[in-house]
């Protein structure tokens, strides 16, 4: 009897440790998820204001047909927010199994660098440089593929990590950054840049 009351009492004890540890691993998760949100959150209001002023940016050089140190400097930072986002969550979506691995390293991220790597090499001389028809194509370039993130970036509404809206996202901005580079024939926007080096 004494057994049975012990082993009845022991089965209890198992179960109840069992349900306090699936309860604590389940808020675990969902204060892991909601920080995630919240960072996500965060990055893509940044990936917005970057795309943006980007936008505002490129307009505002091919008006004048100057180029200053500010602006240059400016835009090698929101390229290089563009880059660091999609990279972040490109790895995010292949750490979660959401994506396979070959889905990390993409056309997007290699093109936003690319433009960093651009505006960052313009930044010699504090002089304000004056566009020639070659630096001026590059810009038009770099404005057109903006606005294709621009313009995904508009379309798409972000609430949670949990659902795929972000995965979304990142698909469609690379929908948008292979479609750019089809249309202008080119494998990477380097290529604009490379040429007119060569010219030089």
């Amino acid at each position: 009897m004494l057994r049975k009351n012990y082993i009845q009492i022991l089965l209890i004890l198992i179960i109840v440790i069992l349900v306090v540890t699936n309860i604590s691993q389940y808020k675990a998760k969902d204060l892991y998820a909601s920080a995630l949100t919240n960072q996500l959150n965060t990055d893509i209001t940044e990936l917005r204001s970057a795309l943006s002023s980007n936008d505002l940016a490129y307009e505002e050089i091919l008006q004048s047909d100057k180029l200053s140190k500010n602006q240059s400097n400016y835009l090698m930072g929101n390229n290089d927010e563009i880059r660091k986002t999609v990279d972040s969550y490109s790895t995010l979506a292949v750490q979660l199994g959401k994506e396979t691995e070959k889905s990390q390293y993409t056309e997007t991220q290699q093109n936003a660098l690319k433009l960093t790597e651009y505006f960052k090499d313009l930044q010699g001389d504090n002089k304000e440089q004056i566009l020639d028809s070659k630096a001026k194509n590059v810009l038009e370039k770099a404005q057109q593929l903006n606005k294709k993130w621009s313009n995904t970036m508009a379309n798409t509404q972000i609430t949670s990590i949990a659902n795929d809206s972000w995965i979304e996202l990142l698909t469609n901005l690379e929908k948008d950054t292979q479609s750019f580079l089809t249309e202008n024939k080119i494998k990477s926007i380097e290529e604009l840049w490379l040429e007119r080096r060569e010219i030089k």
